[in-house]
């Protein structure tokens, strides 16, 4: 059986990881062709971001972009993980507190409840993205949400691109959360498009 047609997630190495953060490949993710989508995503934290926040939970936090466009209120609470120890490395010189830590987001269990938490092109690299969501969910205030974004291969032909067309209908059609809203971004000039989702679970009182 051809393992691509079942496969709901993307191979993730550590090791792998390290090595390019140390060989810089992920710096291009701090380019101007990033920005409007990182934008959202902090568009949809200064939405959500309660004013006596319980902080921010980035899951794939990388270097700490995000982070970095953070005002300094908003930092308060900050948790990013990530499970590159060289990018940790890196993200844990912008805060001289336990801000940044490694973990892996499938036995990572958090230690606090959050306003928000951020899934950062991260949700491609989990098994059963719903069921992923649900657990993490459970570590949300009462009226927390989460973010998601997710990269769309340009090859439609590539496994990758129908692992997240079906991750995404996974979310959309969980019983668990109301999609409150949906983004498809487009930069014309690098040719790159991503979705973003804002969700919220149904059993909890909606704004």
């Amino acid at each position: 059986m051809d393992n691509t047609t079942t496969k709901d997630y993307l191979d993730s190495d550590q090791e792998v990881w390290d090595q390019e953060y140390k060989n810089k490949e992920w710096d291009y993710l701090a380019d101007i062709t990033e920005f409007a989508r990182y934008s959202i995503v902090y568009g949809y934290i200064r939405k959500y971001l309660s004013t006596n926040s319980k902080g921010i939970l980035d899951m794939g936090c990388g270097t700490g972009i995000l982070y970095d466009m953070l005002l300094d209120s908003e930092k308060e609470g900050f948790t990013g993980v990530d499970l590159s120890t060289e990018a940790i490395k890196i993200a844990s010189q912008k805060s001289p507190t336990n801000t940044f830590q490694v973990g892996n987001i499938l036995d990572y269990t958090p230690q606090k409840q959050y306003d928000i938490i951020v899934f950062n092109e991260s949700l491609h690299y989990v098994t059963n993205t719903a069921k992923v969501l649900l657990a993490y969910s459970n570590h949300l205030t009462s009226n927390g949400v989460i973010i998601s974004s997710l990269y769309s291969h340009k090859n439609t032909n590539d496994p990758a691109y129908t692992i997240i067309e079906n991750k995404i209908a996974e979310m959309e059609n969980s019983p668990d959360f109301e999609v409150l809203d949906k983004v498809s971004l487009f930069n014309h000039k690098a040719e790159l498009k991503w979705y973003l989702h804002l969700l919220k679970r149904k059993d909890e009182d909606v704004n």
